[in-house]
């Protein structure tokens, strides 16, 4: 098995999906991140799965220095536009958070909303540590693509309050409803990226809670984070931002 997995491991931060050892099905995966290489079999009646921490290389090494000054450097240059304003100033933003409960984390300095006059967007400001690292936009007119605009460089997720759980959704006003009681960590359509993964290991428990339709890619994060920090799969009939606190609350509970 090893030797196996040596021979096809992939370069630092990628994957690759070849025929299993054990079931000889095409849903092997093996991955290589911060230098541990991780594998896993999908097939649902294959329980071939494993990690284990390889010696990088100094140009893997070199490498991952580099992307960690220009993330850095990209998301400390972040200027918030001075055209931004209170999302008070808009009664659609306005109406757009309550409707999908995100003024509890506002009004609880969870969340620094604002609202984007030029491209009539809802913002939610991605900050850690007093750092504002990015803004994610969410589009109030019908049928804009993207709905969801990224506005800075970060790979950074939004998240909004400081709990020891946390529950993986696939948007920022999501990750706002869920903020009373457990940490809201926004996806915001990315894949998992070295950055995104160190936010996520701080938290005693994730639960990867996604739209009803996107399950494959919710059993696919479970399995991925699981290697790293206790993973639970909750799942939905609705998006979550349309549930109460006390409705979440239950929700986490009988997930445990």
């Amino acid at each position: 098995m090893k030797s196996y997995i040596l021979k096809n491991a992939p370069t630092e931060g990628n994957s690759v999906r070849i025929s299993c050892p054990s079931c000889a099905s095409k849903t092997f995966t093996i991955s290589k991140i911060h230098g541990k290489l991780l594998w896993n079999c999908y097939k649902a009646s294959c329980k071939i799965k494993g990690s284990e921490q390889m010696e990088r290389s100094k140009t893997e090494i070199a490498s991952k220095i580099r992307d960690t000054i220009t993330f850095y450097h990209d998301a400390e240059n972040f200027t918030v536009p001075d055209w931004f304003t209170p999302f008070t100033d808009n009664v659609r933003a306005l109406n757009y958070l309550k409707r999908n409960n995100c003024i509890d984390a506002f009004e609880n300095g969870r969340a620094r909303i604002l609202y984007d006059p030029k491209q009539d967007r809802v913002v939610f400001l991605v900050k850690e540590n007093g750092i504002t690292y990015d803004a994610i936009g969410r589009s109030l007119k019908p049928k804009t693509i993207p709905k969801w605009y990224r506005y800075g460089k970060s790979q950074k997720l939004f998240t909004a309050g400081e709990h020891d759980t946390a529950v993986l959704v696939e948007d920022s006003a999501s990750a706002c409803a869920i903020s009373p009681v457990a940490t809201g960590v926004a996806l915001l359509g990315t894949n998992m990226k070295d950055a995104d993964l160190t936010q996520l290991r701080k938290y005693e428990h994730v639960f990867v809670c996604l739209d009803p339709d996107a399950t494959r890619k919710a059993l696919d994060l479970q399995k991925y984070l699981s290697y790293f920090v206790s993973t639970t799969i909750i799942r939905i009939d609705d998006d979550l931002k349309y549930y109460d606190a006390q409705e979440i609350k239950k929700l986490l509970q009988n997930s445990n």
